[in-house]
């Protein structure tokens, strides 16, 4: 099943993959697995991308669990053991069949399969990455399990098209009698085989893969790989994760690896090309009265070339129905890898940035080739160099730049990065001018107008507007249907979009500050500070108590437009406020207030005060989402500190603290130790009745 278990390493490697059917007429041939086809479930329950996993698949139409066991041994062998159970409701008599095909996806390559005179299918190929490689299939013959009819059928297909494996398999399957859903035993030469396992009742089988056939994994060692996985990995997780009560149980346990699991084993390589509009009309620019209107028109004239082909190597929001790269999901689902194994988030983080183009733009979904475009709509296939989405990888790299300052606050596998701090340097030396180039494309693309929101006693230098915009819809934003000021306007400013900038000058300069780089730290200090002044003044509403999105009203007046929910909350989520910023305490009652966002689940992206929520589509208007409450979570880590929501942060007064105090601060595994500064430059968490707790550094809070 394709969707649930993938070892396609890049397109120079062999594509291995199981179809599964009954062995009867007008049977399901599953290839994928799809969330509208009645499965009863299927995921790893445990996976590292270093060792390999458990993947269980329980398919109701076929009556069968198929339970996938993969272990990785050195220099890139593996094995696979793919256990067929039948499921408790199905017929004695049941036979099923499962197709395992090879395919070799470069041009012009070739491998041979043969039968074995000892049992089993021996295959050898030769790729010019991978040089020689063998593929051994063997039953493997236990209690309770029986032998398997086995056949071969061997085929050379458009390499473009290996993907398209189950519609070769049908097209080949309908060549057959009526009565057969078996292929013709046909071992040999080709760039596809389909190796097909008939069996009744439970079976098992063993996949092979080798670059020296002197050293293939023989069963008993695939076995005993399998078992030290699992212990391994249920001992590293407990290690990295610590669990804090109440969530030591085993239910929370199980419920915890499964995420993780399914979150790194959608890790997956993916190549082509990708559909880009380069034609840039006068329309793109979204200016003028229904602008949207224009743009729609102008898309009618487009000229849409292919780019590439590319390369990504990434994580993806859903296997089944989402299996591509998506930008700003990426930095989200990096913030638990990392804490996994940091030096794979850091390599999938320079994947990404090895696709930005000249100007320093990256297309925010990576539809690459004609296997990911048959997922995706045609409509959402094209991407737009004009169009942004909020810059999360940032944020991975800069709690790589923390965790090199503080390697005690990594707990997952051996990184190559952190253990040479002259390594991990050298990481941020080669990234740093492409985060700059992003930055700075960002700024020139999604710039708003800033000329009427000029006056006595306001300095707004900084405000942004998501490119991409309808009445319906901000996809670019990542808040897809978030209610915004109606109609469009090319005049209104976003308040997510400058909080986003503002994160990405803070993060260029933490790591300038670390580079040495001190012409650009004075820059993006600078900037910042422009930056929390804008948010200040072109942002926060009085009457409302919260930061929102702005428009021009009447032609010339500015106006707050109020949808309290997670724009509001972007300011204080990306360390904008300042320490002693007299909103801060409306902000915590934002969300705190049950009556706006706070619910027993986590909190709501839209306020329930507001007349959107809850209606049309109901993407972000009202649903808790994950990615975004990690991110209050992470900014009220100071605030758990206190003891309930009465305490307060502030400027320390003069005397209240020891300018040279220091004092450990502790959250769950991790020990801050930090020193006071002047209290100019330093917050002091406050008891009630005023007792000094410590000081935390702007930079730390």
């Amino acid at each position: 099943m394709k969707a649930d278990f993938d070892l396609s390493l890049n397109e120079s490697c062999p594509r291995f993959h199981p179809l599964i059917t009954q062995l009867r007429q007008n049977a399901d041939l599953r290839h994928t697995c799809e969330q509208d086809e009645g499965m009863a479930g299927y995921g790893w329950s445990s996976y590292d991308i270093r060792t390999g996993g458990v993947h269980l698949v329980n398919d109701t139409g076929n009556q069968v669990d198929i339970v996938t066991q993969f272990a990785k041994a050195t220099k890139g062998d593996w094995g696979l053991r793919v256990t067929s159970l039948p499921r408790e409701n199905a017929a004695i008599h049941q036979q099923t069949s499962i197709f395992f095909y090879i395919g070799l996806e470069r041009a012009g390559a070739t491998m041979k399969c043969v039968d074995r005179p000892s049992g089993g299918i021996a295959c050898t190929g030769r790729t010019s990455d991978l040089g020689d490689f063998n593929i051994l299939i063997l039953d493997h013959q236990v209690d309770g399990k029986s032998s398997a009819q086995t056949t071969v059928k061997s085929m050379t297909a458009a390499a473009e098209g290996i993907w398209q494996a189950k519609s070769i398999l049908s097209q080949e399957l309908k060549s057959r009698s009526p009565e057969q859903v078996s292929l013709e035993d046909q071992p040999g030469q080709g760039n596809i085989h389909f190796v097909q396992k008939t069996f009744k009742g439970a079976f098992e089988f063993d996949v092979f893969f080798s670059s020296d056939s002197n050293t293939i994994m023989t069963s008993d060692a695939l076995t005993q790989a399998i078992t030290d996985g699992r212990k391994g990995f249920q001992e590293r997780f407990d290690s990295v994760y610590a669990p804090q009560e109440p969530f030591t149980t085993a239910e929370y346990s199980r419920f915890s690896q499964y995420l993780l699991s399914n979150l790194i084993g959608g890790i997956g390589y993916f190549y082509g090309k990708s559909r880009v509009d380069t034609s840039s009309p006068e329309a793109y620019s979204e200016n003028g009265p229904n602008f949207w209107e224009k743009v729609d028109a102008a898309r009618a004239h487009a000229i849409v070339q292919d780019d590439g082909p590319h390369e990504l190597f990434s994580a993806v929001p859903s296997r089944p129905f989402f299996p591509r790269g998506f930008l700003w999901d990426e930095g989200f689902h990096l913030q638990v890898i990392m804490d996994w194994d940091m030096d794979v988030a850091l390599e999938i983080v320079s994947s990404w940035f090895g696709l930005m183009n000249d100007d320093g733009w990256i297309a925010r979904e990576q539809i690459l080739g004609p296997e990911a475009r048959s997922k995706v709509p045609p409509e959402f296939q094209v991407q737009y160099p004009h169009f942004a989405n909020p810059p999360t990888l940032f944020l991975v790299v800069a709690a790589f730049l923390e965790c090199l300052q503080k390697p005690t606050l990594y707990f997952g596998a051996p990184s190559q990065y952190l253990s040479d701090i002259a390594l991990g340097k050298s990481f941020l030396r080669e990234i740093y001018p492409k985060l700059k180039s992003n930055y700075q494309w960002f700024c020139r693309t999604q710039a708003g107008n800033l000329t009427r929101y000029q006056g006595p006693g306001t300095s707004i230098n900084q405000g942004y507007r998501w490119r991409g915009r309808t009445p319906q819809h901000t996809l670019t934003s990542g808040l897809d249907d978030y209610p915004r000021a109606q109609p469009p306007h090319p005049e209104e400013l976003h308040v997510d979009a400058l909080s986003w900038v503002g994160i990405m000058v803070i993060i260029l300069n933490k790591i300038s500050v670390f580079l040495g780089e001190h012409k650009d730290r004075r820059t993006f200090a600078r900037q910042e500070e422009e930056i929390i002044q804008s948010i200040e003044q072109a942002h926060w509403s009085e009457p409302d108590q919260a930061y929102c999105d702005t428009k021009i009203a009447h032609g010339t007046t500015p106006k707050k437009v109020c949808h309290k929910g997670y724009i509001s909350l972007l300011p204080f989520c990306l360390g904008l406020m300042v320490p002693n910023s007299p909103h801060l305490g409306a902000v915590l009652e934002l969300i705190h207030g049950s009556e706006e966002l706070w619910s027993s689940f986590g909190i709501r992206s839209l306020s329930i005060k507001d007349k959107s929520y809850g209606t049309e589509e109901d993407y972000w208007r009202g649903p808790v989402w994950i990615n975004i409450n990690y991110m209050i979570l992470a900014r009220l880590l100071v605030s758990s500190l206190l003891q309930d929501w009465q305490k307060i942060l502030c400027l320390p007064k003069p005397g209240a603290c020891s300018p040279t105090r220091s004092t450990s601060i502790k959250s769950k595994r991790n020990v801050h130790t930090v020193t006071a500064q002047p209290c100019e430059y330093s917050v002091q968490l406050l008891e009630c009745d005023g007792v000094c707790l410590g000081t935390i550094q702007r930079e730390d809070w």
